[in-house]
């Protein structure tokens, strides 16, 4: 089995302007990791006018009532790069929010410890406040952090400059190094330490690798005046910080089709890049559960099995598939059977359609380590968990408990659009959700890269350049189907099977019947 994959793996600062929708992702992780609290993306854009400007952003809602971050674009479509402004709705009675608006655009990424220290301090900050530097990751391992870069940096404000303070003031004491600059105040602190060695080598004297301090009190004073030139040096970005009123007018879906058709999308491979990705984080316990959106014959049920065979799982040890529609009933034993597993559904949308299976769905995807699913029904097939029973026993005698712990986790596939998937957004409160959804000409290019690998029937075999041949069929047909790879193995099995049964159809022939019925 494959090494399991840690959260820390995935919280970098190494994104692109093309991986928004992984900056997203990163985010309401990073926020529930450092906070508490359960984060999750609202549809859309949302568009908003008021005290604070116009704009448009992308809203973050906790499960605290009122509680919500938006992230602010001003012009343009959003970038991970390009961020104007933050809004923290603290979910206080007056309604007042706090903005903190950046002197120029900024990384999404590197705000994040300013938003959870507000978040976490339930005030604004003092004063003005900066960004993480340039090259410092929000990975635990370089922060070492229990709740945010500041209490590392032993600092009770929330801000990069007292950082800057404290290494300027360790700049007068005998014996400082870069070493000791690192022990307090780690990468944020190295960072300022190097750039000021870089700009004041009148009175940093270096000799090796050791630092000495030939300046005064005067040139200290100098230094302090030149914080936010040095911070501005090593990539720190300010923020000024106000409160406002709250007092906006917004949309959160709709009216903003021009700004959501703009913005950067995923390419198809990308898209099946972080469902695997998604897949590896759920099986290693970053989730418990993972909801796949998007239309049939797009690959997500084929990349689910493939991910999970690079763990070593398969379809009965390790995992199990449910294929298919589940009653409540049946879903609840078949949780319970696997109750320690990963369970995978797949064309099992009939369960979201009844209320009971879905609240049972929710019940096993909660946040939490241990779930505990309860049967009120009563009936002659269920039995008191707590009896002289063994759980075997009570599955070889076709009989249920009324209640059991769940620690396993849930990948569920769902061929529905994502409004239909999760109309109420509660299954996005608790579990990863990601929506597939390629072009046809995504696809026929993604069907051109992969056509060598799939496998045909039995005994039926198709050389490369036939089965390239078959794509452009296809992407050429005329099918009333939309684009999908269950077409790419019907188009290989019907040449391959014409070839081998010796069938007289002429080239033209086979041609219309594949470009019309695969």
């Amino acid at each position: 089995m494959k090494s399991k994959l840690s959260f820390k793996t995935f919280i970098t600062e190494d994104l692109s302007i093309n991986s928004m929708d992984k900056a997203l992702f990163i985010i309401a992780k990073y926020l529930k990791k450092k906070t508490g609290l359960t984060f999750f993306k609202m549809p859309g854009v949302e568009k908003f006018s008021g005290p604070s400007g116009k704009g448009f952003g992308i809203r973050f809602l906790s499960n605290k009532k009122n509680m919500s971050v938006r992230f602010n674009w001003t012009n343009g479509s959003p970038k991970v790069a390009s961020l104007a402004s933050i809004d923290i709705y603290l979910g206080n009675t007056d309604a007042k929010s706090i903005r903190l608006d950046f002197d120029t655009t900024v990384s999404l990424v590197k705000t994040l410890p300013i938003i959870v220290d507000v978040i976490n301090n339930k005030a604004k900050p003092t004063g003005d406040v900066w960004t993480l530097p340039d090259g410092v990751p929000l990975n635990e391992s370089d922060l070492n952090i229990s709740s945010n870069f500041i209490i590392e940096a032993k600092s009770s404000s929330a801000d990069l400059s007292s950082v800057y303070g404290g290494v300027v003031t360790m700049l007068g004491t005998a014996g400082f190094s870069r070493l000791k600059v690192y022990n307090e105040f780690r990468s944020p602190g190295t960072k300022i330490f190097d750039a000021l060695v870089q700009n004041y080598p009148d009175v940093i004297q270096v000799v090796g690798n050791k630092f000495s301090f030939v300046g005064s009190l005067d040139d200290l004073k100098r230094i302090n005046g030149d914080r936010d030139k040095i911070l501005q040096s090593i990539g720190a970005s300010r923020a000024r910080v106000s409160v406002t009123s709250g007092n906006e007018t917004y949309a959160p879906t709709g009216n903003v089709e021009e700004i959501e058709n703009n913005r950067e999308r995923l390419t198809y491979e990308k898209q099946l890049e972080d469902l695997s990705n998604l897949i590896k984080l759920t099986v290693s316990g970053s989730a418990n559960a993972l909801f796949v959106a998007g239309r049939g014959g797009i690959g997500k049920t084929h990349t689910a099995e493939k991910v999970l065979a690079d763990f070593g799982l398969r379809d009965g040890s390790g995992y199990f598939k449910n294929t298919g529609s589940a009653s409540a009933a049946g879903m609840y034993s078949l949780l319970f059977k696997y109750k320690n597993d990963v369970i995978l559904f797949d064309d099992s949308d009939d369960a979201l359609k009844d209320q009971e299976s879905r609240n049972l769905l929710k019940a096993a995807t909660d946040t939490k380590k241990i779930r505990k699913l309860v049967w009120n029904k009563m009936g002659k097939n269920v039995v008191d968990p707590e009896g002289d029973l063994t759980d075997e026993e009570i599955l070889e005698n076709g009989q249920i408990p009324r209640y059991f712990e769940f620690t396993g986790k849930i990948i569920f596939i769902s061929n529905l659009p994502m409004d239909k998937l999760d109309p109420d957004g509660a299954l996005r409160t608790r579990a990863f959700i990601i929506d597939i959804d390629p072009t046809d000409e995504e696809i026929y290019d993604f069907m051109e890269k992969i056509c060598g690998e799939l496998k045909l029937e039995d005994g039926l075999t198709l050389d490369l350049n036939s089965r390239k041949k078959i794509v452009e069929l296809l992407r050429k047909g005329k099918s009333k189907q939309s684009a999908n790879l269950r077409k790419l193995t019907r188009g290989l099995n019907m040449a391959a099977g014409a070839l081998a049964a010796g069938v007289a159809v002429s080239d033209s022939e086979l041609t219309r019947m594949i470009e019309t019925y695969a």
